[in-house]
C-alpha cells in the first residue's frame, strides 16, 4: 500500500462502535413509504367516501402501479448497493435518501385528470422505489459494521431491521386517525385528496432526518477518497473464494421465495380481510365492510408482527439467521396449509380464518423475514458486502413482483384463495429446502475477522492500480488463514 493511501486511510475513524439510529430510521422509511404509497392509492381510488373515486384508476395503470415501485427498488438494491461498496455506506445512502424524499413528493403534488395524476404517480413510485430499495444494503451492512464484536452483528443488524415492523404498523394507525379526523357533515372531493397527499409526503420525513443525520455522521468503514481508482465489479468477484457464489445463491433464493409469500400475502392484507370479512356481510359475494373497519383489522395483524420480529432479535444471537430461516419457512408451510384446507371446507369459518391469518403475519415477521435480510450483512467479504447484499435484496423484490403478479389472477379464478394459500405453502417449503442446502450457520461466517477482509480488500485496491498503470491483470491475494 502506498504511502498517500496509507496517510489518507489513517483518518477514519478508529473505532467501529457508533448509534444504530440511522440504519434503524431507514428501516422505519422502508415499509413505511411501501406501505403507506399502497393505502394513498386506495384512498384515491375508492367509492367508499363518495360513492365514486375521486381518480378512477385507468386500465394501463391499474396493470403497473403495483409493480413499479418494485422494479425502481430491484434498481436501485443493485445501484445503491454497489455504490455502498465504491463510495462508501454514507454518501451513498445520502444519494439514495434524495431519490427517497423525491420519490414521495412528487405523488403528493400530483395533479389534473385520473391519466395525468396516475402518470406522475406512478413516476414518483418509480423513484420512490429506487430510493427505498437501496437504503436495503446500506442499512443493513452500516448496522452490521457498527460495531467491532462479531457476535453481535447480527443482534444489530435485527434491531435495525426491526422497524420495518414499526414502519409497516404505522400507515394504517396515521390512515385511522385521518378518517375519522377528516369527516364534514357531507363529503367533499378535498377529503381523500388530503388523506392521499398527506400520507405519501409524511414519508419525506424520516428520509431528511437521515440525510441530516449521514451529515453529521463520520463512517465506520474506511471510505477511499474519490481520487483513488476502485475495481471493477468484475476484479472484485475476482478476488473472491468460489464459495461465495454458493452462498449468493443460498441468500438471494432464500430472499426470493420468502418475498413471494410475504407480499403475496402482506400487501393484499386488506383484500384478503375483505374476503374473510370478519365484521361486515358479503352481499354478492362482497364485503360491505368500511375502510375503517379494514384498517383496524389491518393494524391487528401487522401488529403481530412486532412480538414476532423482538423474538426473532432474541433468538438470532444464539441460533443463527440460517436456523430461523429453515424453522421459519416451515412453519409458514404449515400454516398456509391449514389456512388453505379451512378455506376449502367452509370459507365462512371467519373468526378461525383471521386467527389462522394473524398466526401466518407472526411467522412471517419471525423467522425468514429477519433472517433473509440479517445473514447477507454478516457473510460476505468486506470488499462486496454491500454489492451482495443488494443482490440477494434483488432477488427478494423479484420474488415480490411475483408474489404481486399471481396473486390477483390466482385469487380471480374459482377457489382461487385456496390454491393460492396451496402455492403459498409450496413455496415456503422449498424455502426450507434452500437453506438448507446452500447456506451455512452464521457463526461459520464469522470465523475470519473483519479486520482481515478489510486488509485483503485493501490490497486489492492497491494491486488494482499498479495493475491498470502497469497493464497486468490484478492478482488475487490469498484468503486469510
Amino acid at each position: 500500500m502506498n504511502s498517500e493511501l496509507s496517510i489518507q486511510l489513517e483518518d477514519q475513524p478508529a473505532t467501529k462502535n457508533k448509534s444504530n439510529f440511522i440504519p434503524m430510521l431507514g428501516n422505519f422509511n422502508i415499509q413505511y413509504n411501501f406501505t403507506a404509497a399502497s393505502i394513498a392509492v386506495t384512498f384515491l381510488s375508492s367509492s367508499a367516501y363518495l360513492d365514486h373515486a375521486l381518480r378512477e384508476e385507468p386500465d394501463w395503470a391499474s396493470a403497473i402501479t403495483l409493480p413499479i415501485v418494485f422494479v425502481g427498488a430491484m434498481t436501485g438494491m443493485l445501484v445503491m448497493g454497489r455504490l455502498g461498496d465504491v463510495l462508501g455506506r454514507n454518501r451513498a445512502m445520502q444519494v439514495t435518501l434524495c431519490l427517497s424524499v423525491a420519490g414521495c413528493v412528487i405523488p403528493a403534488l400530483a395533479v389534473g385528470n385520473a391519466n395525468a395524476t396516475f402518470a406522475i404517480l406512478n413516476a414518483g413510485r418509480l423513484i420512490l422505489g429506487i430510493g427505498v430499495g437501496g437504503i436495503y444494503p446500506l442499512s443493513a451492512v452500516s448496522a452490521a459494521e457498527g460495531t467491532d464484536k462479531a457476535e453481535d452483528r447480527g443482534t444489530r443488524v435485527g434491531m435495525a431491521f426491526f422497524f420495518q415492523s414499526i414502519g409497516c404498523l404505522v400507515p394504517y394507525l396515521v390512515a385511522m386517525i385521518l378518517i375519522p379526523v377528516l369527516q364534514p357533515s357531507t363529503p367533499e372531493p378535498w377529503v381523500p385528496q388530503v388523506q392521499f397527499r398527506f400520507l405519501f409526503a409524511l414519508g419525506a420525513v424520516p428520509g431528511l432526518i437521515i440525510i441530516a443525520a449521514t451529515c453529521r455522521e463520520k463512517s465506520s468503514t474506511p471510505e477511499l477518497p474519490v481520487n483513488v481508482e476502485r475495481p471493477s465489479l468484475r476484479d472484485a468477484f475476482a478476488r473472491q473464494p468460489r464459495e461465495i457464489w454458493r452462498t449468493l445463491l443460498g441468500t438471494s433464493g432464500s430472499w426470493f421465495l420468502y418475498d413471494i409469500a410475504y407480499y403475496g400475502t402482506n400487501i393484499f392484507t386488506p383484500s384478503l380481510l375483505g374476503k374473510i370479512c370478519l365484521t361486515g356481510n358479503k352481499v354478492d359475494g362482497v364485503c360491505n365492510q368500511s375502510l375503517f373497519e379494514t384498517a383496524w383489522q389491518s393494524v391487528i395483524v401487522q401488529a403481530m408482527g412486532i412480538p414476532a420480529c423482538l423474538i426473532a432479535i432474541r433468538l438470532i444471537g444464539r441460533f443463527g439467521s440460517r436456523f430461523l430461516n429453515i424453522m421459519g419457512f416451515l412453519l409458514l408451510s404449515l400454516l398456509f396449509l391449514a389456512m388453505a384446507i379451512v378455506w376449502t371446507v367452509n370459507e365462512d369459518l371467519h373468526m378461525l380464518l383471521f386467527v389462522i391469518f394473524c398466526a401466518i403475519t407472526f411467522c412471517l415477521n419471525f423467522g425468514p423475514n429477519l433472517g433473509t435480510y440479517v445473514l447477507p450483512a454478516i457473510c460476505f467479504p468486506f470488499e462486496v458486502r454491500s454489492t451482495c447484499h443488494g443482490i440477494s435484496a434483488f432477488g427478494g423484490k423479484l420474488g415480490a413482483v411475483v408474489g404481486t403478479l399471481i396473486f390477483k389472477p390466482v385469487s380471480l379464478m374459482d377457489g382461487g384463495i385456496a390454491a393460492l394459500l396451496f402455492m403459498q405453502a409450496a413455496v415456503c417449503l422449498t424455502g426450507a429446502v434452500v437453506g438448507h442446502i446452500f447456506l451455512k450457520s452464521d457463526f461459520e461466517y464469522l470465523e475470519s475477522e473483519d479486520k482481515d477482509a478489510t486488509l485483503t480488500f485493501l490490497s486489492g485496491i492497491e494491486n488494482a492500480r499498479s495493475g491498470r498503470l502497469s497493464g497486468a491483470r490484478p492478482s488475487r491475494p490469498s484468503a486469510p488463514p
